[in-house]
This record gives structure tokens, C-alpha cells and sequence, in this order.
């Protein structure tokens, strides 16, 4: 899903690197699977709610063992339909939990994917500002350099102290161990770079000539709380509280009867060319009820289970709701 950063960024080389990041970043791959993991999982417990229609055939061969070696064949053939009525709301809402675990999935990838984008565009300007601190220091130490040698000078004239050189050699010391820590900032601002594009790529050489260009980007004063409630985070909250109402619905779905319709169409005959004849077809019907009498507190346990893990979405959402307005 489009965010709009090709048109927020206007530096072709942030948006090569937040490219190059979106296609090859792990933790965004790995929100993808899940986003298809929770869809498969949606469409087989949605399935169930459908009628099932199964064909069966076998082929049985016998004969005695002593006396007449005669052997006998039987051929079998048949379709098998199941409808479950779900009178009481069990498999809707456990197809509808599983629907907004799929939403969820979603909103979590998109999650990712902005916060991918922010932190690419985040270490890529660290980078810059690395290189443009290192650039500072070097220069910084070739005036400290031609200052000394200036000051050298000085001093074989009589014009100046040993104590004005030694003065310059500390400022040349001082500014290469600054230079030494700025080297070491540049190399941990490449390497989380390096991370979050998910391969390897060549970054910007350590001149900050390329300068980070953000004309035209503006942001607004404040933020409406209708487009706060959009946030992928908050979105993905709702989707999975109401996958858990829809949990508590199932569960108490289990402690009323399920009932279920099969119906069966087969044929059997010893020759596989009069299998399918008027003659040798067999139908049933077979309406069925089950009820729950006992299972040692099973039923309960998940009622109470789906309504403490509602509790802990609410909670969960309440979470982000503040955070989402601080």
C-alpha cells in the first residue's frame, strides 16, 4: 500500500535507499508472510461454513482360502455431502475472528512499512550529518596543521614561545581524536543503513557534497483526531478486539447443540461396468445433533479464556488510543 513518501521525499537518494529497503528488508518480508499466513487461515476456518462434498471409491477382493480358489470382486463408488447449520453462531464467529486477525495482519504490515520508510530516511540523514561532521574535523585539522607551522616558524624567529607551539601540537591531538570518533559515528550510522536495506548496497561516499534536500516538505500545525484513529497501530487494535468478541461468541456458541446434516449417494456391484446402475445405487440421510452434557468444565474455561483475552485487547487498545494523542 502507497503512503505518499515518493511525493513527501524529494532526494532521489532517499528514495533509491527507502526503494531498495522496501523490497529487501526482513522484518517487512516477514509482516508480508504473516498478512498471508492470517488470509490462508481466514479461507480454511470460512470454508467450514460451507457445505462439504466428498467422493469416495473402493475395490474389495476376496476369496477362501482352501477349496474353491474362486475370488469374488465388489466395487464401491459415492458422494458424501455434510452441512453443519451452525444454528447458534459457532463457525460465523469463528470465521469473523479470524477475518479480523487478517485485518490486524495487515495493519501490523503497514506498521512495518512506515516505520521502515521513517528509519531508512532517519539513518540516511545521520549518515549525512556523520559525513558532514567528519568533513568539519578534517578540515578543521589542516588549519590546526598550518597554524602549527606557522607558529614553528615563529619560534625559530624568537617571535614566540615553546609553550604557543606546544599550544598548537595539543589543538592538532585534540582534533584527531575528534576525528577518530567521527570516523567511528560514520561507520555505525553505515552499518545500521546497511541493516535496514536488507542487503548490501553502496551508500553515499563520506563527502557530504550531496546535500540532503527538503524543499517543499512541509508539515501541518496539528493533526485532526480522525486521522490520528487512522494510524496502522490503532487500526490493527480494533481489528483484533473485535477479533476477540468475535471469540467470545464462538465459545459461547460451543454450550448449545450443534447439528448437522449428511447425506450420502453410492453404488455397489461386483462389476465395475454395473457400478453406476439404477440398480446397484443406495442413498441416505442422516440428520444429526450433538450436545454438550459433560467435558470436566471445557466449555467454561474457553468462555472464560475468550472474555479475559477481550479484556486484554480493550486494554491493548486503550493503550494505543493514548499514545496515538500525547
Amino acid at each position: 500500500q502507497e503512503t505518499g513518501w515518493r511525493t513527501f521525499f524529494v532526494d532521489p537518494q532517499v528514495k533509491s535507499l527507502i526503494s531498495t529497503a522496501l523490497a529487501n528488508n526482513r522484518d517487512l518480508r516477514m509482516a508480508t508472510l504473516k498478512v498471508q499466513e492470517a488470509r490462508a487461515q481466514y479461507q480454511v476456518t470460512d470454508a467450514d461454513r460451507s457445505p462439504q462434498l466428498n467422493g469416495d471409491g473402493s475395490t474389495t477382493y476376496g476369496g477362501k482360502l482352501k477349496g474353491d480358489t474362486t475370488t469374488s470382486s465388489d466395487y464401491a463408488a459415492g458422494l458424501n455431502l455434510s452441512y453443519d447449520l451452525d444454528f447458534f453462531g459457532r463457525l460465523k464467529n469463528l470465521s469473523e475472528a479470524d477475518r479480523q486477525n487478517f485485518f490486524a495482519s495487515e495493519e501490523a504490515r503497514r506498521a512495518v512499512h512506515i516505520l521502515l520508510i521513517a528509519n531508512v530516511s532517519q539513518s540516511y540523514f545521520n549518515q549525512r550529518l556523520a559525513a558532514a561532521q567528519l568533513q568539519v574535523a578534517n578540515d578543521t585539522l589542516q588549519n590546526y596543521q598550518q597554524s602549527y607551522a606557522f607558529v614553528e616558524k615563529q619560534l625559530l624567529t624568537g617571535s614566540t614561545t615553546v609553550l604557543a607551539l606546544e599550544q598548537a601540537r595539543g589543538m592538532i591531538e585534540s582534533t584527531r581524536a575528534d576525528i577518530a570518533k567521527r570516523q567511528g559515528q560514520l561507520a555505525q550510522a553505515n552499518n545500521a543503513l546497511q541493516l535496514l536495506l536488507g542487503s548490501y548496497q553502496h551508500l553515499p561516499d563520506d563527502s557530504p557534497s550531496s546535500a540532503v534536500d527538503l524543499k517543499g516538505v512541509t508539515l501541518p500545525p496539528s493533526l485532526s483526531s480522525e486521522i490520528l484513529l487512522q494510524r496502522p497501530d490503532i487500526l490493527e487494535a480494533e481489528h483484533s478486539l473485535r477479533a476477540a468478541n468475535a471469540n467470545i461468541g464462538a465459545a459461547r456458541a460451543a454450550f448449545f447443540p450443534a447439528i448437522t446434516l449428511t447425506s450420502s449417494l453410492s453404488g455397489s456391484s461386483s462389476e465395475l461396468s454395473s457400478l453406476f446402475n439404477a440398480g446397484s445405487a443406495m442413498w441416505n440421510f442422516i440428520p444429526k445433533i450433538e450436545l454438550p452434557i459433560f467435558n470436566a468444565g471445557r466449555n467454561q474455561a474457553n468462555l472464560e479464556l475468550a472474555e479475559i483475552r477481550q479484556q486484554q485487547q480493550v486494554v491493548n487498545y486503550e493503550q494505543k488510543i493514548q499514545s496515538a494523542f500525547k
